[in-house]
């Protein structure tokens, strides 16, 4: 059953969770190049798509390299992609601080550090490589919407608004950044706007009961409880 007193801060959480905290292959498959830093482009060994027990085979690979190689840096960024992608976050992030101590001008690896501190929920050290990553440029949607959600996930709905905005702007129709504006706006008193990002959504995304919820509490908080009730039905007929 719907609970029209759902917490609207949870909702918007777990909103911004599911939507947006899968790690993507920020690496692409090509020579690193001493003349670009950036995320495309870069940590070459870690971007195939790549099984699990491919994964794992790379990171043994990539051992030896670092025992023949110690001083190395792609080859730390290299497997702390990897450690990434088979869930390994810690050992990820130890590798991913070599190389950026190392290359502390290298978006990739902040990127992916970055990446790797959101999914251990460490979300104050995943904003801080966000916005590092970002200041070296370029700027990019991935990159803005991530340091967002860190910000939404640490309550710091302030912080989350320049860079969700930002990259609204370069992703316009975005059902995830519009979904996390919504939920700023919402939780700094700003009802209306908040209103408006979330039938942006829903217009783009109209079977999404998430969004649905989140806009029936939205009509409930501003006084429209016939829309609210129209939409708590629609979820009611979606679950059917």
């Amino acid at each position: 059953p719907i609970n029209p007193e759902v917490s609207m801060k949870a909702l918007a959480l777990a909103v911004t969770l599911s939507l947006t905290f899968a790690i993507a292959a920020i690496a692409q498959d090509s020579k690193p190049s001493p003349k670009s830093n950036g995320v495309s482009g870069q940590l070459s060994d870690a971007a195939p798509n790549i099984d699990l027990t491919a994964t794992k085979k790379k990171i043994d690979e990539l051992t030896d390299a670092i025992k023949r190689e110690p001083k190395n840096e792609t080859l730390y960024g290299a497997r702390g992609q990897c450690y990434v992608k088979v869930g390994e976050f810690d050992k990820a992030i130890s590798d991913l601080t070599v190389a950026v101590t190392a290359n502390q001008n290298h978006q990739g690896y902040l990127a992916v550090r970055g990446d790797a501190y959101a999914k251990s929920k460490r979300y104050k050290e995943a904003f801080e490589d966000y916005g590092r990553a970002l200041k070296v440029g370029p700027s990019s949607h991935y990159l803005l919407l991530h340091q967002a959600s860190c910000a939404v996930l640490l309550n710091d709905y302030k912080a989350a608004e320049a860079p969700g905005k930002a990259a609204l702007e370069l992703k316009p129709n975005d059902v995830p950044t519009l979904t996390l504006l919504g939920s700023v706006e919402r939780e700094t008193g700003h009802l209306q706007k908040s209103l408006e990002f979330f039938n942006q959504a829903i217009s783009i995304s109209p079977n999404d009961a998430n969004l649905l919820r989140l806009r029936a509490e939205t009509f409930r908080l501003l006084g429209r409880k016939d829309l609210a009730e129209k939409d708590f039905n629609l979820l009611k007929k979606l679950d059917n």
